[in-house]
């Protein structure tokens, strides 16, 4: 994931909050029901919906990298489509620690 480094200024943050696309109940059953929600994508779609992503070490050189980058944890894996991509150009990787929501999706990467 790419973490933004830009400040967020109080008029656009006050904006933010006030523009929320839906209501607080609807938030929190989504919350709440997240894990189910991604089981059931994962159901019904199983890993023909994401595509491989080849691209990624071209847009973070650092993956190449064997003495800064050793091991690998993947936040939200889903069905492998980063890690088995990145394994093909690293199999020499330490460790590749993969999570996600759904345990349907975790079946998928196994």
């Amino acid at each position: 994931a790419v973490v933004s480094t830009q400040s967020t200024g109080e008029d656009e943050r006050t904006k933010l909050e006030k523009d929320v696309p839906v209501s607080d109940f609807k938030r929190e059953k989504l919350e709440r029901e997240s894990g189910r929600n991604w089981d059931l994508f994962y159901k019904r779609n199983s890993d023909h919906f994401f595509k491989d992503r080849h691209w990624l070490t071209r847009e973070f050189p650092i993956l190449l990298n064997k003495e800064a980058c050793q091991v690998v944890l993947e936040v939200g894996c889903g069905a492998g489509n980063t890690v088995y991509p990145l394994l093909e150009e690293r199999p020499d990787l330490t460790a590749v620690y993969a999570c996600d929501f759904s345990p349907r999706a975790v079946d998928l990467v196994k």
